[in-house]
């Protein structure tokens, strides 16, 4: 089975249920890493599942999208699972469904990742299949057509979900270039053939550039299969992603329908202390409910349930240097207008009367999120493999959960304070002629 997807935001639900516990001492999945000899990092993690996946992470996201290629990683993100020197893709497809196996393909801002699920002895298997595709895949002009079809309905798919258009549009507006490439290519992208696709290829399959990740699988045995199927990957030294430098500014996109409206401010790097307490800062602010009955009591819920029509939602995107912070707001624009005023006077004061109640709620919930991003095999798999490319370790979920026990209400007010000190970053989308102008807030 092959299955193609795309990661541009999370808005994580916590249960309430668990907010209590302390995350800090769950026992953490085994994880061994180890360079081998092709020198491409390989990591296993062993969850005791019944069933196994392995990936290859490549530092190749629409970040890495120079002015002149911008929109090639999602063209060689859907290139994946094509014809290859050793089989078609109709084989490759073929073969994996006789498995009983899943072959899928996930583009980030930092990353590019190809994955296969399956049972335990079909590693050697699938991880030639990840290597074809990295190594083999003959770029076919007649695939091409195919190609961009698929890259041109992932779009229009992507365009008609409103939360995925404003933050996209919103880091666009936040980083311009880098990390404000869109994840989407777009309908008059400069990317017209499979030759711009394969030198793009060369450019980003290099051994500093992958991490293979593998989860309940043989570590020595993931290894030994690196080294022989990897044996012939490039050493070159890709060139550094330009720096994140963040602008903030405004966009403003008329569209029928509902109309939603994002203020973002400039976040930090995850992994670092500042990204923990922004995390606890958003887990006070949360606009979601989290229990079957009842209106929530954190301040957007509240605002949410005073203003009616609306709907809140906080996120805190991070990246390996650098960050989005920020509210989405959906519903009539009228009433996105008043909640948009109303978010910003939340922001400038009512933060710096937090309760050491809320606050151990805040930390709770923080931990929650932390915990929850290494429950599924995909996300633990996008998040190792991450940390792996742009730091070469590995962060232990204990380590990322006791972060929070170090962190005072005195961090979360002063980091508040640091936001708000950052060209605001907003984007309507709708009525344009009713949401509210970044300078009114």
């Amino acid at each position: 089975m092959l299955r193609s997807c795309r990661l541009s935001g999370k808005f994580t639900n916590p249960i309430s249920s668990l907010l209590g516990r302390n995350y800090a001492s769950v026992a953490p999945s085994p994880v061994v890493v180890t360079k081998s000899k092709a020198g491409v990092t390989v990591v296993s993690i062993e969850d005791n599942a019944p069933a196994s996946s392995v990936a290859v992470v490549v530092k190749a996201g629409s970040r890495v999208e120079s002015i002149d290629n911008v929109d090639v990683a999602h063209f060689l993100k859907n290139f994946a699972f094509r014809s290859t020197e050793s089989k078609t893709a109709f084989r490759i497809t073929r073969e994996a469904e006789h498995l009983g196996g899943i072959l899928s393909a996930n583009l980030t801002r930092e990353s590019l990742i190809f994955s296969g699920e399956f049972l335990h002895t079909d590693l050697p298997h699938f991880l030639e299949v990840l290597s074809d595709v990295v190594f083999k895949t003959k770029y076919e002009p007649y695939e091409f057509k195919d190609v961009k079809k698929s890259v041109n309905f992932e779009r229009e798919a992507a365009e008609a979900i409103p939360e995925v258009i404003t933050l996209d549009a919103a880091h666009a507006v936040a980083f311009r270039h880098g990390l404000g490439n869109s994840l989407f290519a777009n309908a008059t992208t400069k990317v017209t053939s499979s030759e711009q696709v394969k030198a793009f290829s060369n450019k980003v399959y290099t051994a500093p550039n992958i991490t293979i990740v593998g989860t309940s699988v043989n570590h020595k045995e993931l290894v030994s299969l690196t080294d022989k199927l990897f044996e012939k990957v490039s050493h070159t030294v890709p060139s550094t992603p330009i720096t994140s430098k963040y602008f903030g500014g405004e966009s403003r996109i008329a569209a029928p329908g509902s109309s939603h409206f994002v203020i973002g401010f400039e976040g930090a790097a995850a992994g670092t202390p500042e990204y923990a307490i922004l995390q606890v800062l958003r887990a006070y602010l949360d606009g979601e409910t989290h229990t079957r009955w009842g209106d929530g009591v954190t301040p957007l819920a509240q605002l949410s349930n005073k203003l009616k029509d609306v709907q809140i939602s906080s996120f805190n995107t991070g990246y390996s240097d650098a960050g989005l912070f920020g509210v989405h707001i959906s519903g009539t624009p009228t009433s996105i207008y008043a909640t948009a005023r109303a978010v910003s006077e939340l922001l400038k004061h009512k933060i710096y009367h937090i309760s050491k109640e809320d606050f151990q709620s805040a930390i709770a919930k923080a931990k929650y999120y932390t915990a929850a991003a290494y429950e599924t095999r995909a996300s633990k798999t996008e998040l190792i493999g991450g940390q792996i490319l742009h730091s070469g370790k590995v962060i232990p979920i204990s380590d990322a959960v006791d972060e929070f026990n170090h962190i005072t209400i005195e961090d979360v007010k002063n980091m508040a304070e640091k936001l708000l000190k950052s060209t605001p970053t907003t984007v309507a989308l709708g009525d344009i002629n009713t949401l509210p102008h970044a300078d009114v807030l």
